[in-house]
């Protein structure tokens, strides 16, 4: 009996003592950390750009970029491709962004995110950006010009805008789910080209507005920052106010420490308004100028100015998306849905039109807590 006892053991650890039955050689992959989806001249292919990392061995291991950009009549068919050129296997399990060019966004985004989301490897959370440069793929080559591994830190940075508020941030899973919701429209952070220190890098500015799944328009940094306090995303960042009094027209930062935005759907004679109520805590975090907006009249005269010119702002946002777009990227519908389900019952199916002529009010109110590192205005003697 001991022994059959035994034996019985043995076998159910081979269970679990098995390898892994998916293992593969690192040197026979081509580790992919970022993909970038363009078309062809003649708008009959994808071009798939890839940047790889290349990993030299030695003292100190060493990362740089590279990329391979192949042409297909679909995405798989470029991967498959690319994979005969190689002469290895592509691994996309540490891809953290990718990049569509502005001729595949307006085509239609399903078509690519349907292949990314098709892909085992590839996980969830990966970036997805639109690029504003004329090709998508010049975003990723910039690395090996640089000796950077541009899509790690594309992603650095976009993980940073939680603080910064200068672009939305989108990972994969949820922009998937914005696409197949009805109650709100999905948008992008868009990356750009710029010369810093006579070098071109890639910059994370602004915001690419879609329409179901297509490509309408970009917002700046300054509109997409109205549209994270709409959707309650500011987590940092700064609110620049011009002053007043004696030195009307001086600049003065307010450091933002804390935000919260509630958006209220509410019904007056017979239609459907949306009220947006935005608290915010700041500090002064620079004054040009020696206007006293530390004591507590200038303090007061500064507050109120500064949720004027947010009230103003985010109007003008919403307005300007109405009326141009008419695509609901705000949440307006998804809160209507949420709140008011009765309604929506009612008016889901026509929101386009509703979204078009909902009358919104804005109604933010800024607290000014402290003054950073100085208690008074630095005065010029005389």
């Amino acid at each position: 009996m001991s022994k059959i006892l035994l034996l019985m053991l043995i076998l159910a650890n081979t269970l679990f003592l098995s390898g892994c039955w998916n293992y593969q050689e690192i040197d026979r992959l081509v580790l992919v950390a970022g993909i970038a989806i363009d078309k062809s001249e003649t708008d009959d292919q994808y071009l798939l750009t890839v940047e790889t990392v290349d990993i030299k061995g030695g003292g100190e291991s060493e990362m740089n970029s590279n990329t391979i950009t192949v042409a297909g009549d679909t995405l798989f068919d470029a991967e498959k491709n690319m994979s005969s050129i190689s002469g290895k296997k592509l691994y996309f399990a540490h891809a953290r962004v990718a990049v569509l060019s502005q001729d595949v966004a307006k085509e239609g985004a399903v078509k690519v995110i349907d292949w990314l989301a098709r892909n085992v490897e590839l996980r969830e959370d990966i970036e997805v950006l639109v690029s504003q440069a004329r090709t998508a793929k010049e975003i990723l080559e910039t690395g090996s010009k640089v000796d950077q591994i541009i899509s790690f830190e594309l992603d650095r940075v976009l993980k940073n805008e939680k603080r910064i508020a200068n672009a939305p941030e989108k990972e994969l899973w949820k922009l998937i789910s914005d696409l197949e919701g009805s109650s709100i429209s999905a948008v992008l952070p868009a990356v750009s080209l710029k010369e810093v220190n006579s070098r071109i890098l890639p910059s994370v500015m602004g915001t690419a507005v879609f329409k179901k799944d297509k490509l309408v328009g970009f917002l700046n940094g300054d509109d997409t920052k109205d549209l994270l306090f709409i959707q309650d995303k500011v987590n940092g960042g700064s609110l620049v106010q011009n002053g007043g009094g004696t030195n009307n027209g001086s600049k003065v930062s307010l450091k933002i420490f804390k935000n919260t935005t509630k958006l209220k759907p509410i019904e007056k004679d017979g239609n459907l308004e949306m009220a947006i109520d935005i608290k915010t805590t700041a500090a002064i975090d620079e004054i040009a100028g020696s206007e006293n907006y530390i004591d507590e009249p200038g303090r007061l005269m500064l507050e109120k100015s500064a949720e004027e010119t947010l009230k103003r702002s985010i109007e003008d946002l919403v307005k300007e998306v109405q009326t141009k777009y008419n695509s609901d990227i705000f949440g307006f519908g998804a809160k209507v849905k949420a709140d008011r389900p009765g309604v929506w019952k009612e008016i889901g199916t026509m929101w386009e039109d509703q979204f078009k002529n909902l009358k919104v009010s804005v109604h933010p109110e800024i607290t000014i807590k402290n003054s950073a590192a100085l208690s008074q205005p630095i005065k010029i003697g005389d």
